[in-house]
């Protein structure tokens, strides 16, 4: 009995050994599961990240950062299958999940020396990393791009985002400021060109809280940093602030008159003209179209030039000259030349802004009965740019109405510097036709003849003189000796030795000296009749020197 209770002890032993031995792994491994659960947890999701090249990037060791919290680590670096770009395999932590939204960006921080300044300069030693900027909105998607430059203002900032659409060749860079009464409100966040439409596209942030100065009546055109302009006031030249003189901005305001519109909200477009001139150009919807025809050059006169009203502007030239065929013989027959402009009626007056045109052409027409006409001014001697002028001209001869193309003609007068330059030509051309030689011969004909009368009236006055001192002519009747005594003086102050007679003695050789000194001038006016303004000799074209070689 007590070996049988012996031998099932050892057993037992050796059972309970045995579990003891397996119980270890067992816990080893469930330990083993649980740290690779908790690291699958706590791994995040895995994402993929593309970009035109991964300079600076590397595989284990590239961290992701949100304000200099790491949240995420680069796996892989790979090319694409057609080997356009790189794609880049990226593991996020899993509190940096919900980071993650349709609207998430990434963007490699490295050193860069922009208009703001220099930044990343810390990646000299640590190396790059990738920046991500957590999402609002959208679902979370596995592929993201990587910006080619970070962004000026994070989504969460307060502000609005704009679109603007510009035709103009001149293209603004990210970062060119948009100011407001000259100060800076915002920025240009991304450019982009559309083929489709041969136009600039323009992504703009404006900082709260100068959002609300944008409204829907407000304007956007471009300041360039430097401007210099020689107009009929003078020269003018503007100069932008020091962040502007690198490659201009955009000024946003209001157009004088204007009041403010009603709110505008995220991605709304508006367009960006070209310069604050062309605001209220761009604006005026009103207008009519009119043929001009001159007799007068249209040197000077270049499409967009101002159509005034004394002085006030009303009108804009569209084309000049304005063909409307290819029968370039109809100008010279015609002896005229067509220019298209428009009358921009809003500049008159915001009251009949919105009238029938056919009561702006009623009024007109009463106005061309009365002598409204149209002539060329020059706006400036130093360019020789010219406008159309429209004035009262109460002699203009009668004007009957007609059209050209369908477009009603506008009636026009001479005038300007080209009726001037015309009345001085006619002039001149008398003064050629004259025969100079003959007439200083008759000049000088007239000074012989004139030299003979002095001679006679010297003879006369002493023979009088005589005859007063004798004793028969004493005698006469008082009255006739008075009349005789007159006559002498008369005679006297005539004499060749006379002040009267020397003064017109020097009169006449001062204007036998004017004819034969006027004569070069006028052959010189007749060749080059401009030579009264501007000088007559023109420097010689410069010549390369020629090399030593």
């Amino acid at each position: 009995m007590s070996e049988r209770k012996t031998v099932k002890q050892a057993g037992s032993d050796l059972l309970g050994s045995a579990a003891a031995i397996w119980l270890v792994p067992m816990v080893a491994l469930l330990i083993g599961v649980w740290m690779l659960f908790q690291h699958w947890y706590s791994q995040g999701p895995s994402i993929q990240l593309t970009v035109a090249t991964a300079e600076g990037i590397v595989a284990g060791k590239t961290v992701i950062r949100s304000r200099e919290v790491d949240v995420g680590r680069i796996e892989t670096v790979e090319l694409s299958d057609d080997y356009s770009h790189a794609v880049i395999t990226a593991r996020l932590s899993n509190n940096a999940a919900n980071m993650l939204k349709g609207d998430t960006r990434f963007w490699v921080v490295k050193p860069r020396v922009g208009r703001d300044g220099v930044s990343g300069l810390g990646t000299l030693l640590s190396g790059a990393y990738i920046e991500l900027s957590p999402g609002k909105k959208g679902k979370a998607k596995s592929r993201y791009a990587i910006l080619d430059k970070p962004p000026l203002a994070s989504l969460s900032a307060k502000g609005l985002r704009l679109t603007l659409n510009s035709s103009e060749t001149r293209s603004l860079s990210v970062g060119s400021p948009i100011q407001y009464r000259g100060y800076t409100i915002g920025q240009v966040e991304e450019v982009k060109f559309l083929p489709e439409r041969s136009e600039l596209e323009y992504q703009i942030f404006i900082n709260a809280p100068y959002d609300a100065l944008i409204s829907s009546n407000s304007r956007f055109w471009m300041t360039p940093g430097f401007e210099a302009s020689l107009t009929s006031e003078g020269m003018k030249v503007k100069m932008d602030s020091l962040e502007g003189l690198l490659d201009g901005g955009i000024t946003v305001g209001l157009p004088a008159g204007w009041v403010a519109g009603e709110t505008v909200k995220n991605k709304d477009t508006f367009t960006l003209f070209k310069d604050q001139n062309s605001v209220l150009a761009g604006s005026l919807d009103q207008f009519i179209d009119y043929v001009f025809l001159f007799e007068d050059s249209l040197a000077g006169l270049h499409p967009g030039a101002a159509v005034e009203y004394r002085g006030v502007r009303v009108g804009t030239v569209i084309s000049s000259p304005y063909l409307i065929d290819d029968k370039a013989s109809q100008l010279f027959k015609s002896k005229v030349i067509p220019v298209l402009a428009r009358i921009e009626v809003q500049r008159i007056s915001h009251r009949y802004a919105s009238a029938e045109r056919e009561q702006w052409r009623k009024l007109f027409s009463k106005q061309f009965q009365e002598g409204l006409r149209a002539t060329l001014k020059t706006a400036s001697l130093l360019t020789g740019g010219k406008v159309i002028d429209l004035n009262f001209y109460p002699d203009a001869p009668a004007f009957a109405a007609r059209r050209m193309a369908g477009t009603e003609v506008f009636p026009t007068t001479q005038g300007g510097l080209d009726q001037i330059e015309r009345k001085v030509n006619l002039i001149l051309d008398k003064f050629v036709d004259m025969d100079m030689e003959t007439t200083l011969a008759q000049v000088n004909s007239s000074l012989a003849n004139l030299d003979k009368t002095m001679k006679n009236v010297s003879s006369l006055s002493a023979n009088l003189d005589k005859l007063t001192s004798q004793q028969a002519t004493q005698q006469l009747p008082a009255s006739l000796n008075a009349s005789l005594l007159q006559l002498k003086e008369t005679l006297r102050s005539y004499d060749g030795a006379s002040q009267t007679n020397q003064e017109l003695r020097q009169s006449v050789q001062s204007l036998n000296q004017l004819m034969r000194e006027l004569q070069p001038l006028v052959h010189s006016l007749n060749e080059q009749p401009s030579s009264l303004i501007f000088d007559r000799a023109r420097p010689k074209d410069p010549e390369p020197k020629r090399g030593t070689q």
